[in-house]
């Protein structure tokens, strides 16, 4: 990859962003999904599932923000950054057709996650290496 300001600086933000919801949300789900308007408490399974996919959201965040400081890791940190992004956007989009409209923070975190995809492989794109 290039070495860019703007790669790094985007993907500073979006692991910064994926650690702030992975780490709040492994440590604190059923307040974090309370902002959401989900009660999971007590629900031990939909907790466990819950840290989990937090924990992948926070090993992410590491990934992404490691392609700051190495430029070994800049190429996998923001494909695996936008990917992400968009799987999780897409992942929402599909709920919304199949299940319908969920609380409105949650619709603001779709458009999010489908910025931050779409701005990650257009850099992605800019800044790799043409061989």
């Amino acid at each position: 990859m290039k070495n860019s300001k703007v790669l790094k600086g985007y993907l500073l933000l979006a692991g910064l962003l994926l650690s702030f919801i992975g780490a709040s949300t492994l440590l604190m789900p059923v307040e974090m999904k309370a902002t959401g308007g989900m009660d999971i408490a007590g629900e031990v399974g939909i907790l466990n599932d819950v840290r989990a996919s937090s924990a992948l959201l926070l090993s992410m965040a590491i990934l992404a923000i490691s392609g700051v400081f190495s430029q070994k890791l800049t190429y996998t940190s923001s494909l695996v950054s936008a990917i992400l992004f968009l799987a999780l956007g897409s992942g929402r989009l599909i709920s919304i057709i199949a299940d319908g409209m969920p609380a409105e923070g949650l619709l603001g975190a779709t458009f999010i996650e489908f910025l931050f995809g779409i701005a990650g492989i257009i850099f992605f794109l800019i800044y790799r290496e043409k061989k």
